[in-house]
């Protein structure tokens, strides 16, 4: 008689299909880990790519700096709750303005892009009126945070240097030597400057003379139309009040054009 084999008792068999399980899972888990790293490294290395800017004068005494952002996810999940962050700082690291964007949620194998609209705010002693009269390089800096395949935090970022031309570089008012006539005194005013930015200037520009004590002692208006990489000078006379001294004074600027009224910085007079 041939004995019979013996099944396994249900606890082993259940332990058996377990450890089965235990390995198809550990399997799934180390691809399901290789997939994201391998994605992670694509996404690293597809760092954002900017799609250009360009600058002007904006509303409310401001230069704006408009463009777009565009960020690849080439791996093989989303990155979700992206949010992203931008700032402009000169070359001393003083920042001139920021933005915020998101979240948005950036799909697989797609390439996002994010528009971008930064205004920069104008005032005669603040940290962005450099921008009017000094060129500069300065630094775009783009900071991203989101949750990558599903689970894991992620946070990108990058500098980006860029070159910017002043509007009015190299700005200078010279008032010349006063003359009287006929109980008037006027002094002959030139103002220079060049256009290194990439947009004209067609406006008026109001000169505001100054004494010493801040005292405003005449005041013209000169009109602009330079194109980019133009070069300014004009020269006209400008009555003076009476028993007003420009000795040891300044002037004070502001661009009027495109909708806009902009502060240049305050000018010592020479």
């Amino acid at each position: 008689m041939v004995p019979r084999a013996r099944k396994p008792p249900g606890l082993y068999r259940l332990a058996r299909w377990f450890r089965r399980l235990s390995l198809v899972v550990l399997i799934v888990l180390i691809l399901f880990l290789a997939s994201v790293g391998y994605s992670a490294v694509e996404l690293v290395k597809s760092s954002p790519q900017s799609g250009g800017y360009s600058a002007g004068f904006g509303a409310n005494d401001t230069v704006a700096v408009t463009g777009s952002l565009s960020l690849s996810n080439p791996g093989f999940y989303p990155v979700s709750g992206f949010s992203l962050n931008l700032r402009i700082q000169n070359a001393s690291g003083t920042l001139l303005g920021n933005l915020a964007e998101g979240p948005e949620t950036l799909p697989a194998h797609t390439t996002t892009v994010f528009p971008i609209a930064l205004y920069l705010p104008i005032t005669p002693n603040g940290p962005a009126a450099s921008l009017l009269t000094t060129d500069q390089n300065l630094v775009l800096g783009v900071w991203g945070n989101a949750t990558f395949a599903y689970l894991f935090p992620v946070s990108l970022h990058f500098d980006e240097n860029k070159s910017w031309g002043a509007p009015f570089a190299e700005f200078l008012v010279q008032p010349g030597s006063p003359t009287t006539a006929n109980g008037t005194t006027t002094v002959p005013v030139t103002v220079s400057f060049s256009n290194h930015a990439s947009f004209a200037e067609v406006g008026m520009l109001e000169v505001v003379l100054l004494s010493s004590d801040g005292t405003a002692c005449g005041a013209g208006g000169f009109s602009l139309n330079v194109l980019p990489s133009g070069f300014y000078y004009q020269t006209q006379a400008i009555d003076l009040a009476s028993g007003c001294s420009l000795q040891d004074g300044s002037a004070e600027a502001a661009y009027t054009g495109s909708g806009a009224t902009i502060p240049l910085p305050p000018e010592a007079l020479p």
